[in-house]
């Protein structure tokens, strides 16, 4: 696994000396295609695809890419699965706001359990987070271990305009502080570290966003669930999944009895 990692970050280093060019400009943000998840694919995010894709290709290493412009695709075997969020954050990067990632798992079989290594990167000051499953977590360099003990900072991703506003009411009522950053890869990755306590993501999720980002955290310690605090879990595939919430100390599932928006928040 240690070899994908390598490889992994090596991407990474290239798409951020690209990206680094153009977010934030006009070019970053003009219209292409509609993307496999469904979402307008613009320069920005072909521009990282392309790297990903050329780099993987390149390789010599036979597997399928699961990425979110091209869809899935075959080169040469079954699995292993390489999925790949080539700009999780997009809207920010167009804008020019410092919070967006490229993100990438491999997984060894067809669900998320089965993810043995994977790599996040934000592109705007990067700052890298890798995983190799029972190996351990690391941000930048330096091997992660989570011991948080609050529940006072949550990070959220999914709420839009028409998003009921008693749910919204709970989850700000129920924390602390509560962002809303814009990227669920980076949530998760700066969860991991002590960043956030707790992320909450209340739209149904795509796997190219936290396939990546939910090892790092398991290997740091924390863990992600169901609303009703079930371990979370899914196949690899192109279509939406269950919404979840994570934890970056696992140990905390049983101080969520107090904080209602658990339980009021599954869509």
């Amino acid at each position: 696994m240690r070899r994908w990692v390598d490889l992994f970050r090596n991407i990474g280093q290239k798409i951020y000396k690209e990206v680094s060019t153009v977010y934030g400009s006009d070019a970053a943000k003009v219209k292409l295609s509609k993307g496999a998840f469904g979402d307008i694919t613009v320069y920005i995010d072909k521009m990282a695809e392309d790297i990903v894709i050329n780099d993987l290709k390149n390789s010599n290493f036979k597997f399928t890419l699961l990425s979110e412009e091209a869809g899935k695709l075959d080169y040469g075997a079954g699995l292993p699965i390489i999925i790949v969020d080539p700009i999780d954050g997009s809207l920010n990067a167009k804008r020019g706001v410092p919070y967006f990632a490229f993100s990438i798992a491999l997984s060894t079989g067809y669900t998320t359990d089965d993810i043995a290594c994977a790599y996040v990167i934000n592109l705007a000051n990067k700052d890298e987070f890798y995983a190799i499953k029972s190996k351990g977590a690391f941000y930048n360099g330096h091997k992660i271990k989570n011991t948080n003990t609050n529940l006072n900072v949550a990070s959220i991703e999914g709420i839009k305009k028409e998003t009921d506003k008693e749910i919204v009411y709970n989850i700000y009522s129920s924390f602390y502080k509560v962002r809303q950053m814009g990227s669920v890869a980076l949530d998760m990755c700066y969860l991991a570290i002590g960043g956030f306590d707790l992320f909450l993501h209340i739209q149904p999720s795509r796997i190219i966003d936290y396939a990546a980002a939910k090892l790092i955290l398991e290997e740091s310690g924390g863990d992600t669930f169901y609303y009703n605090r079930s371990r979370f879990s899914q196949k690899i595939t192109i279509n939406k999944t269950p919404t979840f919430f994570s934890l970056g100390n696992r140990s905390l599932i049983n101080q969520l009895e107090n904080i209602s928006i658990i339980d009021e928040v599954e869509l």
